[in-house]
């Protein structure tokens, strides 16, 4: 090829074509991203549309709910329903006991799934992976198969019978916050199979090397757990620890079950919910009754949703290096 050869532009249709297939590339990319649009938005829609129903519904009076012309926006804007639900199910009472459960055990379950994961993905050991598909095991039973054997295990608590012969009957643990505790440290509560798979694949991403140099520097098994590892999870116990707390903020098995004199806010709208005649609210109308079950789920739900609101940072860099999605 002579050199006026090599200067000679190119011919038209050579870019013609390149542009057709930047010009393809381009628009089968804008397709893509307007199909992930239109899919977010179906679920989002899926999703959210309940909630924010319930939400501007639960301001109506219920002149606003016989109205025809009312679609979603009130007419009028009220809280009776609130004060109402608010009165019912005594929300101050029930304000401590509610948090103040799901905080200890969560605190519990965290430290508990740490422990027994770090094990299992740094050590090896005899029928490690018997352990682990028991621990695998107690994601998929339902909490419901074991219920009745925990009342009993709990109300006629005993340790190869000591306590009988001490005291001369077993321990009654119900209405305390005992069976959770000790279902949390023994990694056997709500979803603790699931907190230790988490914590596990967590450690397993961790590179070899950390361990090393810690032993190296002349740190012990504890100190390399607790100056390397603990210090490098923190983002993956927080998320841990903030769906331990969901579930059992929003747990009515266990707690209706070992917590049946403890007022609970759970127990206290599922006997709101399940009461369909409104007569121990002191509310003879019905539409009214059913505004303010409305308003008592709200309370459920809300203080989830500003929780996670301010921890979601925690949630999509801990997840992603867990193993769970991908």
């Amino acid at each position: 090829m002579t050199s006026s050869e090599k200067g000679r532009p190119k011919p038209a249709a050579v870019l013609s074509d390149k542009r057709k297939q930047k010009l393809a590339k381009k628009g089968g990319s804008m397709v893509i991203s307007l199909l992930r649009f239109i899919l977010l938005a179906g679920i989002s829609f899926v999703i959210l549309y309940p909630l924010v129903t319930k939400i501007l519904v639960s301001f109506m009076p219920v002149e606003d709910v016989y109205d025809m012309s009312v679609h979603y926006i009130p007419k009028t804007f009220t809280l009776s329903n609130y004060r109402q639900a608010w009165n019912f199910l005594n929300i101050p009472e029930l304000a401590l006991n509610s948090f103040l459960y799901p905080l200890v055990v969560s605190v519990v379950q965290t430290v508990s799934a740490t422990v027994v994961a770090y094990g299992f993905a740094r050590f090896d050991f005899r029928f490690k992976n018997i352990f682990f598909f028991i621990v695998v095991l107690g994601m998929i039973v339902p909490p419901d198969l074991i219920l009745l054997p925990l009342y009993v295990n709990f109300r006629y608590f005993d340790i190869f019978g000591l306590f009988r012969l001490i005291l001369g009957e077993p321990l009654n643990l119900l209405n305390t916050i005992t069976p959770f505790v000790l279902l949390g440290i023994t990694c056997t509560g709500l979803k603790n199979g699931l907190y230790i798979f988490m914590m596990r694949q967590y450690f397993r991403g961790l590179p070899k090397e950390l361990e090393e140099a810690a032993y190296v520097d002349g740190a012990g098994t504890l100190k390399a757990f607790v100056s390397v590892f603990l210090a490098s999870a923190r983002q993956i116990m927080m998320t841990v620890f903030l769906f331990s707390f969901v579930w059992q903020w929003l747990d009515d098995i266990f707690t209706s079950v070992f917590l049946q004199d403890v007022p609970m806010l759970t127990t206290e709208l599922y006997r709101l919910i399940s009461n369909s005649s409104g007569v121990d609210a002191g509310i003879s109308n019905l539409t009214e009754f059913s505004l303010m079950r409305n308003c008592g789920m709200l309370f459920l739900i809300i203080p989830m949703l500003v929780l996670y609101l301010f921890c979601q940072r925690y949630f999509t860099e801990s997840i992603e290096r867990s193993g769970l999605v991908g």
